[in-house]
């Protein structure tokens, strides 16, 4: 009786790696479709514009987000970009705005932090100080 409840815990250790193992393949090659080249913010109109470029690697992607973590002078906001889908193979800019009105209101940009998302899951991210 020994014997089999060793048998069965160490089954059960061993689907537990191979299931580890397949989950962390799985999310590397999901990371591996696409990432963030460069990222860069500049002052427009009482504003700041954040410009991202990014690459992708599959002929078709789909299910892209973006959010920019920002540290005001006063507080912290996250601003979301749009799901895109339908983006070929390449290199693509985009870029989020933020307003003159969050400028006055919240005091200067001093960092901020960019994330991106694939099919929800969180697979590149920059910092700029």
């Amino acid at each position: 009786m020994c014997l089999r409840e060793g048998r069965i815990k160490d089954f059960i250790i061993v689907i537990f790696v191979i299931s580890a193992f397949l989950f962390l393949h799985l999310q590397d090659s999901i990371a591996d479709t696409v990432s963030i080249k460069g990222a860069m913010k500049i002052h427009r109109m009482g504003g700041y514009v954040i410009l991202i470029n990014y690459e992708t690697r599959d002929k078709w992607t789909d299910n892209i987000l973006l959010k920019v973590h920002c540290e005001f002078e006063e507080t912290k906001l996250t601003f979301t970009s749009s799901a895109m889908n339908n983006i070929e193979r390449g290199w693509h800019k985009t870029q989020i705005s933020i307003s003159e009105v969050i400028r006055k209101r919240y005091g200067s940009l001093r960092k901020y932090k960019i994330e991106l998302y694939k099919s929800g899951i969180l697979v590149d991210e920059r910092k700029s100080y």
